[in-house]
């Protein structure tokens, strides 16, 4: 991660897989362990961000994913858990997010 963030210096893998419909349908992407601490990321990895479900578009890159992921890590202000993530955290990570609710309409 770039030097001017909180995650500075700390590295991250993702899971990126790509279904049979794809670019019709997201690809499944998620925080393999350790997972970073952001209101977005599940600590199981899922992340919520809208263009991995109801805001995707066909013609919406990998790319354009990991950008969108990159811009919500860098411009955290601070390390925390979603609001939910009780919830969430047990649940297998990268599936559809057809019926996600997003907390957060800038992501």
């Amino acid at each position: 991660m770039p030097e001017n963030t909180i995650y500075s210096n700390e590295k991250y893998r993702l899971r990126v897989q790509f279904p049979n419909d794809y670019p019709t349908s997201p690809p499944s992407v998620y925080f393999l362990n350790p997972t970073p601490r952001h209101e977005h990321v599940y600590t199981n990895g899922d992340i919520c961000l809208s263009l991995l479900g109801k805001d995707w578009r066909p013609i919406m890159t990998a790319q354009m994913v990991a950008q969108a992921i990159m811009s919500i890590l860098c411009g955290a202000q601070r390390k925390s858990l979603p609001m939910d993530n009780a919830r969430h955290a047990g649940n297998q990570p990268g599936k559809k997010q057809d019926d996600w609710v997003y907390h957060d309409d800038n992501c």
